[in-house]
């Protein structure tokens, strides 16, 4: 019975931890209401991760002109650089703005 009840007191503040992090997570950081998400976006790219900026706009460029999901995957031509899909994907996964559900 004292065995459950240490077990029980070891996990107790890791689950609390791991809420906690949650919370604070840079996902949070657009407002509830939508309305600064582009803010959000934009704050992310010029100050929260500026190296994922160019990265990120090449790819965005590559799509919206008309191209292919497919060619834009392959290559990206920006400048020289051609940044890959796993690029894009670090990089959204450090800069991240939660305004999917806007």
């Amino acid at each position: 019975m004292m065995e459950k009840r240490l077990c029980a007191l070891r996990v107790v503040p890791m689950m609390l931890l791991v809420v906690w992090l949650m919370m604070i997570s840079p996902a949070k950081g657009c407002p509830s209401d939508g309305r600064e998400c582009k803010t959000c976006i934009v704050n992310q790219m010029k100050f929260g991760c500026p190296a994922c900026a160019p990265i990120l706009r090449c790819m965005a460029r590559c799509l919206w002109s008309g191209s292919s999901r497919r060619n834009c995957i392959k290559r990206c031509d920006c400048g020289g650089g051609t940044p890959k899909l796993s690029d894009c994907k670090k990089c959204m996964s450090r800069c991240k703005c939660s305004c999917m559900a806007y």
